[in-house]
Formats: structure tokens, C-alpha cells, sequence
């Protein structure tokens, strides 16, 4: 047989013997992935949210809460292309509910914005409440945050500021999201001016660490009183070495840079216990990498530019520094150590990935000029679409785990429009939901899982290392 035959032909039993794997194993758990979707939106509980609200005031209103939800959630188009009449046909054909544009127009009110941000929070609540059986590693969560943003057609009166130099007109909205890597879980996820920047949030939001979790941020997000926060609560952080930052040896003098790059140029990795910030002297490990000669080159021609911009120039001892990764870490050497200190903080980058996804398939940042309210609830109501996505490919990546391969979060979310009307179908009661998993969910498995490029891991693969180091 031709070589090329024989590799055709290996790799189609393989892919069989996958299918059928899988296929066997994923209805083990058809009746739990069917409650997770029936489950999602209860419109008992969200008639009760809509009266709590005030959304609903009188029995007899003619637009009911679970049609409205419905129909914001699963509009296949991006906000800028949906009209009202193009909302009002939606709620007739769908809900049987004849209401006019001026009507619907009036509904999108403050008490609308406020009766979907709890059914978001309602729904994140359900979903973190489903999401179990996540893999036991060193940290319970590994808890990555960051925000993206994207320009609005108006600041709504100042309600959505952005940046001064961004545009006069134009405001900006702000997506502050945070989830844990181990189980998938959506932690949190807020709407903000564009104006309100990373370390803000990071001071207002101190409340929600918790013991244990490892958290990894962007170093826009970090600061002294946010490392100390963690140290206080008994979690841990991974971060790279804020700019600001003051280190000190352990006998409180500042750190000698050019003894210890000297020392780093001759290793790989070097690693010592320093204290950061001049006044709160946070205990850490630091860890310095050095990086390959093309990737220094590179730095190197960035910072030049920037440099030239600006009308400066690079010192030396700056362009010492750009042959090297610095990280801090309160994390002991025996959990992390220095040669995976690296790998573990790129799973940061997964959360880039996400934000592709929102505004590359969901198109979230595809607006026009709208009611404020309107906008809101729009947007709301396309990441409400975007969790129940999220949590069906949340427990898709666990079956697939348990065969030590993962589903690849690009491919997931772009095969998702091509069942965006069947489950929309499905939520409206009008597609059962078993065929549904059968003829549509179910080829995902196979045509989703992904491959790590050549000599490098999938995050999947890390998590596994991190648990058995």
C-alpha cells in the first residue's frame, strides 16, 4: 500500500474509533447536558425577577418576561442591524406577542436594564451551581481577569465616558470579565464606562478573593494594595514585575539589577525571594527568564520606535532588561516552579481568546445609536447568549478531557452559528432537545477537538502539569 494511503487510512480508523468513543461517552451524560439547557432560562423565575424588578407591573401586560428575554438573546443579527419592527415580528411569530415598535420603544427602560442584569446574574449563579467535577490541581480556581472595550456612537450624556484623546463624541464601553480556567466557570462579568480603567476595578473588587485560588492578571490590574489583598486572604497571584514596583532584598535594601541580570545571563532561570513596594514590602519570589536573541531583537525595535515617537532614547539599562521575562510570584517553588513559571502565566492569554470570540462571532461590539436603555438590554441579552454557548462548551471541553484532548475554544464558537437557529428552536420548545444533542451538539465533539502547534501544550495540556508536578 502507498505510504500516503496507509496514513489516510490509519488516521480514518482513528477518527472513528474516536467517534464512537465519544459518541458512547457523551450520552452517558445526555440527560444532564439537556437539564443544563432547560434549565437556563425558567420563565416562572423570571416572571418573579421582572415584578421584583418593575419591569412587570400588571398581570395583563402584554409583554411577557421570558419573550422578552427570548427575543433579545437569540437575535441571530448584531445589535446595529436589528430594528424594533425587527423585534415585534420576532415576539409575534415567536411568542405570540403583538405589540407595536412605539410600545417596545417605551419597554426598554431603566427597570428593563435592571430586570436583565439580574437574570444575567441569576444565570451565572445557575451556571457556576451546574459546573461540577472540575480536575483537582494545587489551586481550586485559577482565576484570570481582564477587560475589553470598543467604541459606542455617543457617550449617552456622559454615561459612558472614554478616554479624552479617544473622541469627543464617541463614547466607550467597558466589559470587565473574570473566569477560572480549571472549570470554566464565568466569575463575573460587569458593564462600565470606558473611562473606569483596569485598577479601578482592582481596588472596588478586593472582596472577591478568595483563599486558595491562584490569580493571574495583566499588569494594568496590579498594585500594592491588590497584592496585599491576596497575601491577607491566603490566595496566591502570578504577574509580571510591575514597572512602579520597588524591590529589596529580604534585609529591606533595594535590589542590586545590575548584579543579578549579570548573574541571569548566565542561567536560564534564575529565581529569589525579594520584598516588593517600598512601603507595604510584599514577601514574593522573582523569577527571571531570559528570553531567545530574536525575540530581544524584537523588543528591542519596539521600544526604539516607541522611543523615537516620543523624541527619547533607550538606555542601556533598559535594553539590558528587554533580554528577560521578570515575574512575581507568592506561589513556593515546590507548587510552581521557576521552569513553568512562564507557561503558567500565558494561560492568561486564553482570555484574549474569549474577548475573540464576543466581538468576532457574537459581534458585541456591532452597534448603532440607540436609547441608552435599549443598548443595555441588548447587550445583556447577547451575553446571556453568549454563557448559555459558553456553559454548553464548558461541559463539551470536560468530556473531551476525559480523554486527555480539549476542544478549541476558536473552533467551538464559530461552528456555534451554525446551530444558533436549532437552539434557538430548542429554547422555544419547538426542537427536542435530544435530537438537538444528537444530530447537532454531538459532531462538535469530534470536529472541535484541537492539536497544540508543534513542541508546544494546549492550556489543557499545562493544567495536567501543573496537577501532577
Amino acid at each position: 500500500m502507498l505510504p500516503v494511503l496507509k496514513i489516510r487510512l490509519i488516521a480514518s480508523i482513528r477518527r472513528k474509533q474516536l467517534e464512537v468513543h465519544q459518541s458512547t461517552l457523551f450520552r452517558q451524560h445526555t440527560a444532564d447536558i439537556a437539564a443544563n439547557i432547560e434549565g437556563f432560562l425558567d420563565a416562572t423565575p423570571a416572571e418573579q425577577i421582572a415584578r421584583q424588578t418593575g419591569f412587570i407591573k400588571r398581570s395583563s401586560t402584554k409583554l411577557s418576561a421570558d419573550g422578552f428575554i427570548n427575543t433579545l438573546m437569540v437575535s441571530e443579527s448584531p445589535q446595529s442591524q436589528i430594528s424594533l419592527p425587527d423585534l415585534t415580528a420576532i415576539l409575534r411569530q415567536s411568542h405570540g406577542i403583538e405589540i407595536s415598535k412605539e410600545a417596545l420603544h417605551q419597554r426598554f427602560n431603566p427597570q428593563a436594564v435592571a430586570f436583565l442584569e439580574k437574570i444575567l446574574q441569576q444565570a451565572l449563579q445557575q451556571h457556576l451551581l451546574r459546573e461540577k467535577g472540575s480536575p483537582k490541581l494545587h489551586f481550586p480556581r485559577i482565576k484570570i481577569k481582564d477587560s475589553t472595550k470598543f467604541k459606542l456612537p455617543t457617550d449617552y450624556n456622559g454615561a459612558y465616558r472614554g478616554y479624552g484623546n479617544f473622541s469627543k463624541t464617541n463614547g466607550m464601553i467597558s466589559l470587565q470579565y473574570e473566569y477560572d480556567l480549571v472549570s470554566g466557570h464565568w466569575l463575573s462579568l460587569q458593564l462600565t464606562e470606558g473611562l473606569r480603567n483596569d485598577l479601578t476595578d482592582t481596588e472596588q473588587t478586593t472582596s472577591a478573593i478568595t483563599a486558595g485560588d491562584l490569580h493571574i492578571r495583566d499588569l494594568g490590574y496590579v498594585s500594592s494594595s491588590y497584592l496585599k489583598a491576596v497575601v491577607q486572604s491566603k490566595a496566591f497571584f502570578l504577574n509580571r514585575l510591575p514597572p512602579q514596583a520597588g524591590v529589596h532584598t529580604l534585609q529591606g535594601k533595594p535590589l542590586d539589577w545590575n548584579k543579578v541580570l549579570d548573574k541571569a545571563a548566565c542561567q536560564q532561570h534564575l529565581q529569589q525571594e525579594v520584598l516588593l513596594y517600598d512601603t507595604e514590602r510584599i514577601p514574593c519570589r522573582l523569577i527571571i527568564e531570559r528570553v531567545p536573541d530574536h525575540e530581544f531583537k524584537r523588543r528591542l525595535q519596539n521600544a526604539q520606535a516607541r522611543a523615537k515617537s516620543k523624541g527619547w532614547s533607550v538606555s542601556k539599562a533598559y535594553k539590558k532588561r528587554l533580554h528577560y521575562n521578570i515575574y512575581t510570584t507568592n506561589v513556593g517553588a515546590d507548587i510552581l516552579p521557576a521552569c513553568a513559571v512562564r507557561k503558567t502565566y500565558y494561560l492568561r492569554w486564553q482570555i484574549e481568546l474569549v474577548f475573540k470570540t464576543w466581538k468576532s462571532f457574537f459581534d458585541i461590539s456591532d452597534v448603532k445609536k440607540v436609547k441608552k436603555e435599549r443598548l443595555e438590554c441588548q447587550l445583556l441579552g447577547r451575553l446571556l447568549w453568549i454563557l448559555l454557548n459558553w456553559s454548553l462548551f464548558s461541559r463539551l471541553n470536560r468530556h473531551v478531557a476525559q480523554m486527555g484532548q480539549a476542544v478549541s475554544l476558536i473552533m467551538f464558537f464559530k461552528r456555534s452559528l451554525q446551530f444558533a437557529y436549532s437552539l434557538r428552536m430548542v429554547l422555544l420548545n419547538k426542537l427536542s432537545i435530544v435530537e438537538w444533542l444528537e444530530n447537532t451538539y454531538l459532531p462538535l465533539v469530534i470536529d472541535c477537538v484541537c492539536s497544540p502547534p508543534k513542541g508546544k501544550h494546549t492550556h489543557f495540556q499545562t493544567l495536567e502539569i501543573n496537577k501532577k508536578s
